[in-house]
């Protein structure tokens, strides 16, 4: 598969600052490194020294460490993930923006790739700097596993097919290609949206963090689910599996927005009936670029409504979603392979508009 942009980002960050001087060249590079780490050694030569796990091949993972899953997860073309967080002591999310989360600074987030049984990557997301408009606000970076599966190097450029697999590893401009379109947060899967429901055992969840006083501005009602999402099951289905699957490209604040105003993803204050929901409001019977394609569209019939209630033969989402012509599917990154659950979910809620 091809990168599915979600990351692991990994970097230890110290100290009651961390923003970058204003005239300070820029960098790829972290700005903070832990006050306890050797002057010769480097943080970023492996998973361990990043702070996730206490053994090479990190089969332990370490006790400040915290995993995760979000309840709606992004398609990575078959792979299964593991996930992980770490916040800084003593500190909280910033949660007075329940759609935009922003985290302190030193938090990081971990991410875990096995294709076909092979565990090829692991990914690291650190914040880096308290100014959530910065360019280099987050700091990036991959490691790949070798064949033995007991040691992680960086990698920086990306690799193709990693680790005998049909899994690409990313690249740091792939990854920030994906995460800088959500901004403030940039972190895709660990928001009130994909945290609020019941996790299972060992697992985090936005109860977990209201009860471990870690939200700054906690969500309302008792326990979770606190922002239900509206509609008959197909609905919420297809609402959840394009807010984690489009909705970071598709969304307001990214640079794609201009070109392409349409919305997937979830907005708790939008919850109060399907109606208000962004996904209906921005693509529901709602004109598009016309798009031919060589089978529900052809030369001279091309579709021009993004979702046509009880038609998703010729709704643009679902014929870009399926079609095999590169210039016109989605996502346009980070899958090689049509998720055949992704197909079913949008064409069960198209049916029933």
């Amino acid at each position: 598969m091809k990168w599915p942009c979600l990351v692991v980002v990994l970097v230890a960050a110290c100290g009651d600052g961390g923003t970058r001087p204003a005239d300070a060249p820029p960098t790829d590079q972290p700005i903070d490194m832990p006050v306890d780490m050797p002057v010769d050694a480097d943080p970023l030569a492996s998973l361990q020294g990043t702070g996730l796990c206490v053994d090479a091949g990190c089969t332990q993972i370490s006790p400040d460490v915290h995993e995760y899953e979000p309840q709606f997860p992004l398609w990575s073309d078959g792979a299964t993930k593991r996930r992980w967080f770490q916040l800084p002591p003593g500190t909280k999310i910033d949660t007075s923006d329940m759609n935009h989360w922003v985290f302190p600074v030193g938090t990081k987030f971990w991410k875990e790739f096995t294709r076909d049984g092979t565990r090829v990557e692991t990914r690291m997301i650190l914040k880096q700097d308290a100014d959530e408009n910065a360019a280099l606000a987050f700091f990036y970076i991959a490691y790949a596993w070798n064949a033995a599966q007991n040691a992680n190097t960086p990698v920086t450029a990306g690799v193709t097919d990693a680790n005998g697999t049909m899994h690409d590893i990313p690249s740091r401009a792939n990854c920030r290609e994906c995460h800088e379109g959500l901004r403030p947060g940039r972190v895709l899967g660990f928001q009130a949206i994909q945290l609020d429901y019941a996790a299972g055992a060992g697992l985090t969840d936005l109860d977990d963090l209201v009860a471990q006083n870690l939200l700054t501005d906690p969500p309302p009602g008792a326990q979770s689910p606190h922002f239900p999402i509206p509609g008959v099951a197909a609905a919420k289905a297809a609402f959840g599996y394009m807010h984690a699957n489009c909705g970071s490209c598709h969304n307001p604040t990214s640079d794609a927005h201009d070109q392409t105003p349409v919305d997937f993803r979830l907005d708790v204050t939008k919850l109060a009936s399907t109606a208000v929901v962004p996904a209906v409001v921005t693509n529901v019977n709602v004109k598009g670029m016309v798009v031919v394609d060589g089978t529900s569209c052809p030369l001279g019939t091309g579709c021009d409504t993004l979702v046509i209630p009880r038609d998703p033969t010729h709704s643009i989402v679902l014929v870009r979603y399926l079609t095999t012509n590169g210039s016109l599917h989605m996502p346009k990154t980070g899958t090689e392979v049509i998720d055949p659950d992704g197909k079913t979910t949008i064409t069960a809620w198209i049916n029933s508009l």
